[in-house]
């Protein structure tokens, strides 16, 4: 029996219910499988979907996230089920394209989410739909199996052989679809909420939507009226009662709010609400706005413009007042004006062209990719200007993660935007926070939210309160670090990135509802390096023997063994091995550095008459690091007098002045030596040479480093002497690195102690219910553990804002028995929604990693992981021998015997949970007697070249071409549009059809640029021609010719002169080519392998006919080129 079953009673399921139930049972099998299993189960119930609405339209590419991501599915599908189907996706793919194990906890995940989709799909078509709960008991257990690779790709094969097959069903579906609309219609009517929780309506008002109303600074009875009676309404009376209407200044009604009691879905609400809002508008000749909350989840809907969205809370006054105007006063950007003061540049323009048209759309999200240099800022700068101008925005929060990209960003729109007033919340008195733009770090925004406030003690920033937000440099770390900001606030976005839009992280792509590698607009830098907007590079990539194999003292000569013996004390242990991972971060070889510094001295670009090295970057791995790079070149160069290199981060007193200094031209320091800091954000056009001495494993990242040198500069090397060029030096194989690894590997992003700690306290609660633990010892164990999980959460802060966001959850398992039994999805939610609110205690640092340690090594016994437990006993252990060196401590001294006994293997093979947290607790306070820093060491071993190259080049992404599918879609979709019956006719199109061709391809589509990208990685002839040279062409290769026009083309040619049947033949075959491709290149003619292996030239016994047929192909072809107009 599985939770899927039901489906078997529903003949309109078929084509998905059996793989439903097959992803279910699979699980006993291999986790990995069942993911996979899910995935085409989700996959093939979203095509059911799109096979039987008519009102979802298909997108342009079919695969799983393109149907998803489509608006016209979005918007029929509710918060909740897209996320489902997110993680769906995410998973599958994650066991489809990876060689990480997918956990059984993930595998139980992911089919509790396809049984959420399936029961949705139940309730709007199912004929016998009944309220249903995912029922973990009926899975099959962990069983801890691994299947063989050979295994895991052979079920894999059956399973794509099963979906297709299933899939094939689809099309009896078309038959049945006005039938089964009209049952979705039929059961949207008499289908309700489900059953009455105890709790009542008013319960909810009280304890939550009227707080939430009140912090929002409404006044019940002033501007905010309850149970207001309305008419009009389509029942017996015609009348009722609004729970809420909110009003403005003006004294008429803003919103109307529909309350529902916590245990009911908001859901249940939206048709009350809508119709509550057509009465009031009947009534005062103003359609309010609305909202429905259940008082955990509340929903906005402005329906003139915008389907239901989930938010925070219910807006501010000010807030509505600003919505509501802007429904007269948003224009359709129709006739918008761009300042050429501020952008002038034909890309940047169609960036904030992509950018309108995407809000136009009632997209809320849009994702610029620009490479560095092109002027990221500016462009938004002069979006902002057109969005202010059109009436769609007040209010705008630059959001950047950086402090000196938000000064930056402040100065720009201060300088460009003069009439804007602006504020830096991380500078005081740099403006009043009420100022229009509003510019901070993530963590400055994160905490003012609940501390600014009004004059009157109202919270400043409300969830409504800016219009725009600016997020510069997006990417997935700031989404899942301080994705609290994001749900708090209710705004239009724009992301900003330098990243090729092929290596930014699908994540990212989530956040912004997009598909994989298609964001708004995208200006790469390949495209600004041919359009003369960006310096190119010229890399010299050195591979050194000690950074790359580290040293081993076997290896070493007898005169580098005793300079190696020198650099450490007497009678310490000499290291045999010092791995290349260690080299540069806790020891630095003097002959390494000087050889990198010394290249850079004497192959470096260089000014002022090849005198002077330009202005260069040393990427350092830390700050010990860079301050060795800075001392070997003073020794080196010590005529410089210390002033030419010079080390610049956080870490260095006065670190602003210096980079001030590094900025102008005319003053030293020539050479920055940087962690970090100046990777990103810092734009000084004078920089000749970057150094990468460091290793760079995210590719995000590394085009950041890589941007500092893209910038052009005039004069640089004189007048007229322009800078066109810099220089990469790259020591750490960098550029190796992402030839093998095109997608980089990107950092999980930051989880802290707390959270680490909290969510392995609640997995060990989950481990804990299995009957082999339900002893006296270790239930009283669980219940401590218990107990501590329930403190934590109930101490949580209910009036910060991150904390309310997910008050349904800490209500529920604030509930005193709430963590007795703890399936896989309840674990999951409290970990998920609780965990990153959890705050770090005051206590020790390192006592904290203890405890990570420690609670993963619990799990792990619990869960009968012997590989994880071996590994967190060595940890412990390894402490252990670290505290024994220190006896001379009073507090280590007494806990000697622990020491020695947990040193010993026998003890960690027998001990108990308790025992081991009782471990824990009594090292806990003996680890702050291991503070130590991090001694680094220099040595002095002759190194070597393995290799060198010069001229290096970033390897393009390989990603699959989604500009040709999507138009390869479009010609199916519009196979009778005049413009492709013409082509497809082989007749010629007029000056304005190939503009309104140009118009479809290179803006509807696509990009001009996406299509040069695509010509590019094709490498033919035409990849170097203009692109209006090629563009008939390429469609034509799609339309194909049709079968007259290839007969008519061929008729004269057919009808002068008598052939055999080989000529005949031969000729079929060249129509048949030509109608599949629609043109044939004169040089395939000369190709045998397209004809059989005959060649024309015989079969036609000399040249005259083939220079008949040569003349043919060139007019079809010729038909298709824009010069044919």
């Amino acid at each position: 029996m599985t939770n899927f079953d039901f489906l078997k009673d529903e003949v309109n399921f078929a084509s998905f219910s059996d793989a439903c139930i097959e992803a279910e049972k699979s699980i006993a099998a291999s986790p990995a499988l069942c993911a996979l299993g899910v995935r085409k189960s989700a996959e093939l119930a979203v095509k059911w979907l799109y096979s039987v609405d008519s009102s979802l339209r298909l997108p342009y590419k079919d695969n799983f996230s393109a149907l998803i991501y489509n608006p016209s599915f979005t918007a029929s599908v509710d918060d909740s089920i897209m996320s489902s189907l997110r993680y769906i996706i995410k998973l599958g793919n994650f066991s489809a394209h990876t060689n990480k194990k997918v956990s059984y906890r993930e595998a139980v995940l992911s089919l509790k989410n396809l049984f959420a989709f399936i029961l949705f799909i139940d309730y709007c078509y199912g004929a016998n739909y009944a309220e249903r709960d995912f029922d973990e008991s009926l899975l099959a257990d962990d069983t801890k199996q691994t299947l063989s690779k050979q295994e895991l790709d052979r079920l894999r094969t059956e399973l794509d052989t099963r979906t297709a097959e299933r899939a094939a069903l689809m099309g009896e579906m078309d038959a049945l679809r006005a039938e089964l609309a009209s049952l979705r219609a039929q059961n949207a009517a008499v289908r309700t909420a489900p059953p009455a929780q105890p709790e009542t309506e008013a319960d909810t008002r009280r304890t939550i939507i009227d707080i939430d109303l009140r912090a929002m600074g409404w006044t019940f009875d002033v501007d905010c009226m309850r149970e207001v009676p309305v008419i009009g309404l389509p029942n017996g009376s015609g009348k009722g009662f609004a729970d809420y209407v909110l009003y403005g200044r003006d004294r008429k009604p803003l919103a109307v709010v529909e309350a529902k009691k916590t245990s009911v879905s908001p859901e249940a609400g939206r048709e009350q609400a809508r119709l509550y809002a057509d009465c009031l508008e009947q009534m005062t000749g103003k359609r309010p706005l609305i909202f429905y909350t259940n008082g955990y989840d509340t929903y906005f809907w402005d329906d003139l413009a915008y389907p239901p969205r989930q938010v925070y809370s219910v807006f501010a006054q000010s807030d509505l007042e600003r919505i509501m105007s802007r429904r007269t006063q948003a224009q359709t950007f129709e006739r918008m004006t761009i300042n050429p003061r501020i952008t002038d540049r034909a890309y940047q323009k169609e960036a904030i062209h992509s950018v309108c048209a995407a809000y136009r759309a009632r997209h809320r999200k849009a994702l610029l990719v620009m490479a560095t240099g092109t002027g990221k800022t500016r462009t938004v700068i002069s979006l902002v200007d057109v969005l202010l101008s059109q009436g769609w925005m007040t209010n705008v929060l630059f959001l950047a993660d950086r402090t000196e990209l938000v000064r930056q960003a402040k100065q720009a729109f201060t300088e460009h935007l003069p009439n804007l007033s602006t504020c830096s919340l991380l500078d005081r008195g740099s403006g009043s926070p009420t100022a229009r733009a509003i510019f901070s770090t993530y963590p400055t925004i994160l905490n003012v939210i609940d501390e600014m406030r009004t004059k009157d003690g109202a919270r400043l920033f409300t969830p409504g309160h800016f219009d725009l937000i600016v997020i510069d440099e997006a990417h997935r770390s700031i989404f899942k670090k301080y994705r609290a900001i994001f749900r708090y606030f209710d705004a239009l976005i724009v992301g900003l990135t330098a990243t090729p839009k092929t290596d930014v992280d699908h994540n990212t792509y989530d956040f912004f509802d997009m598909e994989n590698d298609m964001p708004t607009f995208a200006y790469e830098y390949e495209t600004a390096l041919r359009e003369g907007y960006l310096a190119d590079y010229h890399c010299m990539a050195t591979v050194l023997r000690i950074p790359t194999k580290g040293i081993t003292y076997a290896e070493l000569t007898p005169e580098e063994r005793e300079q190696y013996e020198d650099t450490f004390d007497e009678g310490e242990e000499l290291p045999d091995v010092i791995t290349s991972d260690e080299i540069n971060r806790l020891y630095f070889n003097v002959d390494t550095t000087r050889r990198v510094i010394s290249d850079l001295m004497e192959k470096g670009l260089k000014i002022e008459g090849g005198d002077k090295l330009g202005k260069t970057i040393i990427f350092a791995r830390s700050h010990s690091h860079a301050e060795h790079i800075a001392k070997e070149f003073d020794l080196l160069y010590p005529q410089y007098r210390g002033e030419f290199a010079r080390v610049i981060d956080h870490a260095v007193k006065n670190h602003e002045k210096l980079l001030n200094d590094f900025r102008d031209p005319a003053k030293l320091p020539q050479v920055a030596i940087s962690v970090d800091m100046l990777d990103t954000g810092i734009d000084i056009h004078e920089i000749l040479n970057l150094v990468f001495y460091k290793q760079v494993f995210s590719k995000a990242k590394f085009w950041q480093m890589f941007g500092r040198g893209t910038r052009l500069c005039k004069d640089l090397f004189g007048a007229g002497a322009d800078k066109t060029q810099f220089y990469i030096f790259d020591y750490m194989g960098n550029f190796a690195f992402f030839a093998q690894n095109p997608k980089s590997i990107e950092s999980a992003g930051t989880v802290s102690l707390a959270e680490k700690a909290f969510g392995l306290k609640v997995r060990i609660l989950q481990e804990l219910q299995n009957a082999a633990y339900q002893t006296k010892e270790l239930s009283a164990f669980r219940a401590e553990i218990a107990a501590e999980v329930h403190a934590a959460i109930t101490a949580l802060n209910k009036e910060r804002f991150e904390v309310r966001a997910q008050l349904a959850a800490v209500d529920k398992y604030a509930a005193p028995a709430a963590l007795d039994a703890l399936d896989t999805a309840a674990s999951e939610e409290i970990i998920t929604r609780l965990a990153p609110l959890i705050p770090a205690t005051g206590d020790d640092e390192s006592a904290r990693r203890l405890d990570v340690i420690v609670y993963r090594m619990m799990l792990a016994h619990a869960a009968h992981e012997t590989a994880a437990y071996e590994r967190a006993t060595k940890m412990v252990q390894k402490i252990a021998a670290r505290l024994e060196r220190k006896m001379s401590i009073p507090p280590v001294k007494a806990q000697a015997a622990m020491l020695a006994e947990i040193r010993t293997p026998a003890f960690w093979t027998c001990a108990t949970l308790p025992q081991i947290d009782r471990i824990r607790r009594d090292l806990r306070g003996l680890m702050q007697y291991l503070h130590e820093d991090i001694r680094t060491r220099e040595i002095n071993i002759s190194d070597e070249i393995i290799s060198a190259e010069v001229g290096t080049r970033l390897t393009k992404s390989t990603a699959l071409d989604g500009y040709r599918e999507r138009a390869n879609r479009y010609v199916h979709e519009h196979e009778h549009h005049p413009l492709l019956t013409k082509l497809r006719n082989n007749i010629p199109l007029s000056a304005e059809e190939w503009t309104a061709l140009e118009h479809i391809f290179w803006n509807e589509i696509g990009t001009v640029d996406e299509y040069n990208t695509m010509m590019r990685r094709k490498q033919t002839a035409d990849a170097a021609r203009p692109p209006q040279d090629t563009l008939g062409t390429f469609v034509r290769s799609l339309t194909g010719l049709s079968e007259e026009a290839a007969r008519a083309a061929f008729s004269e040619f057919l009808d002068t002169a008598l052939y055999n049947e080989e000529q005949i033949a031969l000729i079929h075959n060249i129509m048949e080519w030509v109608m599949k491709n629609g043109t044939m290149e004169v040089a395939e003619l000369g190709k045998p392998i397209n004809f059989g292996g005959a060649k024309i030239w015989e079969v036609f016994q000399g040249l005259e006919h083939t220079e008949k047929i040569r003349s043919i192909l060139e007019r079809i072809k010729k038909n298709a080129a824009w010069a044919a107009a």
